[in-house]
């Protein structure tokens, strides 16, 4: 038995687990760029009416439908010399590269030129971002598959991610002098791409490894519609997605309502500043890591998970009273502490979906799992664009005004606080009927060793 347990496992070193969490790094920082200062640039710089953003984002989740399942699909059935994952991210790199900057450069004082332009970046990007995120995705639960190394693996790369996230919202701080001027906007596109460029470079030099057991796996992936009604007819997989979905809304309104909230509420125009208050969010999370590391090998990630919402929710209720900046980095640090555990948690807990799955089947659909969580992301990007367009519709503020009254305040505190909040409630409720407790997923790891097991041996 200690012989089989010995050839089942594949050992990587620090050099490739490093460089496998470099793309975490590289998809936070463009992503979160992307996510945070689109909305302000095309809304506050450009001047492109609320209806026409939200009908783009609308029209782009249309797309997200086919665009995510099938790529996840399509690597599911992949086989090359490279792997299965591989040749996608090959693909989709210096496409994103060249759209992180001509995003910046639309059609100017034309509502309906700036809204089809807005539109074709959405659908370029989110195609070509698709097939980084998505194989990369795939790849932590197929490359990593004992609790150990899981949970070391998954810490560098929430240290990366949030690395990512942090300079996503500081570097803009040094470019972005001002919300209303487009070169900042466009100089910020070009420093992303050379840094994002280099980070994937290393990833795939050193860290995109594929592992032998699984090599006859798209032999028996499952048919796109197959894979649809299969993965949606899974409990765990549903209510993952549900929760995921929530958490990247939450993240979302607040990406995009924040560098408004800070200048309009807090009367802070440094937009860097701005940058300071969000990157603290991430670099108190990021200091929390090890501990959400350690309450997930005692008490299991179900309940770390729920921990780390209520730490959030409660350290976020001063949102709905602060007038000062200086008071809200005191709040944003407190926050930080469940952040970063939402943050660990979320991007851990559905490998234990996808080996129950192999459990089932004996095969792994990391491709088709992934593809329908990264659709239900992009829907979430279109509902926190709804409700911010909605709240600004509401109060009076459908085009930018840079001197909002009273109501738009209001809009602006309950943006960052109440929808937030119920996002939250309804991510606990999820996680309650979740199935996967501490003694159950220690359980499928036992059974999961002996399967790959016998799929080693059959390979080789």
């Amino acid at each position: 038995m200690n012989q089989n347990k010995n050839r089942s496992t594949q050992e990587f070193g620090a050099l490739q687990k490093w460089s496998f969490g470099t793309i975490s790094f590289g998809l936070f920082f463009i992503n979160s760029a992307f996510n945070t200062w689109v909305f302000s640039f095309y809304y506050v710089a450009v001047g492109l009416e609320i209806p026409y953003i939200m009908l783009a984002y609308v029209l782009w989740t249309i797309w997200n439908a086919v665009n995510d399942p099938l790529i996840g699909y399509l690597s599911d059935r992949t086989h090359t010399r490279w792997g299965r994952r591989k040749p996608y991210i090959m693909i989709g790199l210096i496409p994103v590269l060249i759209i992180e900057i001509i995003l910046w450069l639309p059609p100017v004082g034309n509502q309906i030129l700036g809204f089809f332009y807005l539109l074709i970046m959405l659908i370029c990007y989110d195609t070509f971002y698709t097939m980084l995120a998505l194989p990369s995705d795939s790849l932590f639960p197929e490359l990593y598959t004992s609790v150990e190394d899981r949970a070391q693996v998954n810490t560098i790369r929430q240290i990366l991610s949030t690395v990512g996230l942090i300079l996503a919202f500081l570097v803009p701080g040094f470019l972005i002098i001002d919300l209303t001027k487009m070169s900042g906007y466009l100089t910020n596109g070009i420093v992303t791409s050379i840094i994002v460029g280099i980070t994937m470079l290393i990833f795939l030099k050193w860290g995109a490894v594929e592992r032998v057991e699984f090599k006859e796996d798209y032999k028996q992936a499952f048919s796109f519609f197959g894979g649809l009604k299969y993965t949606l007819k899974n409990k765990g997989f549903v209510l993952y997605t549900l929760m995921f979905f929530l958490y990247e809304y939450v993240l979302l309104v607040l990406a995009t309502t924040v560098p408004l909230y800070s200048l309009h509420v807090l009367n802070q125009e440094s937009t860097f500043l701005t940058s300071i208050m969000l990157g603290l969010l991430f670099i108190v999370g990021i200091a929390t890591v090890l501990i959400w590391k350690k309450l997930d090998v005692k008490l299991g990630s179900k309940k770390g998970y729920f921990i780390s919402i209520v730490a959030y929710f409660v350290a976020s209720i001063p949102l709905l009273f602060l007038e000062t900046y200086e008071l809200a980095l005191i709040v944003v640090s407190l926050m930080g502490f469940g952040f970063g555990g939402m943050l660990y948690f979320i991007y851990l807990i559905i490998a234990d979906v996808i080996d129950e799955d192999e459990l089932k089947t004996g095969v792994r659909h990391e491709g088709i799992f992934f593809g329908i969580t990264n659709f239900f992301m992009r829907l979430s990007m279109v509902l926190s664009i709804v409700t911010v367009g909605f709240i600004f519709t509401a109060t009076g503020w459908g085009d930018y005004q840079p001197s909002p009254d009273v109501d738009i305040i209001l809009g602006l505190r309950l943006l960052v606080f109440l929808f937030p909040a119920i996002a939250l409630g309804l991510n606990l409720i999820c996680l309650k009927f979740y199935p996967f407790s501490k003694s159950r997923v220690e359980e499928i790891k036992q059974q999961i060793t002996e399967l790959h097991n016998q799929k080693k041996e059959k390979v080789t």
